[in-house]
């Protein structure tokens, strides 16, 4: 099954854009704490866009979501936004303590934890992010 749907890039829609994604994966069978994993990666990806691709100036997300029962999730988010590959850091230094820690910084870090793939492409004028959660038993 195979379900896109455009939504404003704002933070406005944020809530709306999550159920639509989470409505989906509960359709796949996921137990609550991957359809918890989901939430937090599909969060910090689509805030990603948001606040990278359009610079907080709004545009259009689409979302694609295929739902493959008792096997896997995947989420794709498209936006024309200016290139921004969200996974050209590779690491994340976690050896500060949380009072060091500068806020932020750690959104690809949980999706990366959270998922079982992720990937970036740019394709023509869109960006197109994929993320896969694997159902797990």
């Amino acid at each position: 099954m195979v379900q896109t749907k455009s939504f404003a890039a704002s933070v406005d829609h944020l809530h709306e854009m999550l159920l639509f994604i989470l409505g989906i994966a509960k359709q796949v069978g996921f137990k609550p704490a991957a359809l918890g994993q989901i939430e937090l990666a599909s969060e910090e990806a689509i805030v990603n866009v948001i606040e990278h691709a359009y610079g907080n100036l709004g545009g259009e997300i689409k979302i694609e979501v295929v739902a493959e029962p008792k096997r896997r999730l995947v989420i794709i988010l498209s936006d024309q936004g200016d290139p921004f590959d969200p996974l050209s850091e590779n690491t994340v230094d976690l050896s500060p303590s949380l009072e060091e820690r500068e806020v932020g910084g750690l959104g690809i870090h949980f999706i990366r934890k959270c998922l079982d793939e992720v990937s970036y492409q740019r394709a023509g004028s869109w960006n197109v992010l994929t993320l896969v959660k694997k159902v797990h038993p």
